[in-house]
């Protein structure tokens, strides 16, 4: 299993740790780990691709969340651009889910004003899960693949 996918399953066992009233800490952390799933899953997608192994943790640290949630918000606008109609639709929710996923965990992180509900993080949770899915239906494609690139570039060169 890989460490997206550890976070992920990480993700519903905080979500459902306590029985009852469950501890704000757990949801809050259930929140931010279904977004970290979904960041890692992505950046993995992209180093694997990387021909010299030893290199790959390396490019991994480079990627960046606010550059990642730029590419994520113009394929959500564009994603009709992506070939196959089905290709775009899913590739347009993992952009999506990135995009919601990452300003939840800013809300879960952050703003301790917010009273999470065990629905509402298991809602988040489930938003990843379903991004892993349609990234993997996805995931060899050439839009795909050329979105994991701007993930790292940002704009990928006119060709």
């Amino acid at each position: 299993m890989s460490f997206a996918d550890d976070l992920l399953e990480q993700a519903y066992h905080l979500a459902n740790l306590e029985p009852g009233t469950p501890k704000q800490a757990s949801l809050r952390r259930a929140v931010s780990t279904a977004y970290y799933a979904l960041f890692h899953l992505l950046i993995d997608e992209a180093v694997g691709n990387w021909n010299v192994p030893r290199q790959r943790s390396t490019l991994a640290r480079t990627f960046e969340h606010s550059k990642m949630r730029n590419v994520c918000q113009d394929h959500v606008k564009d994603f009709y651009k992506a070939g196959s109609p089905t290709v775009g639709v899913q590739l347009k929710n993992v952009a999506e889910a990135f995009n919601i996923l990452r300003e939840q965990r800013h809300t879960a992180d952050y703003d301790n004003a917010f009273d999470w509900l065990r629905t509402d993080a298991i809602a988040q949770v489930d938003l990843a899960s379903g991004a892993f899915k349609n990234w993997r239906a996805i995931r060899t494609t050439d839009a795909a693949q050329d979105f994991l690139l701007t993930l790292f570039l940002s704009k990928l060169p006119r060709q």
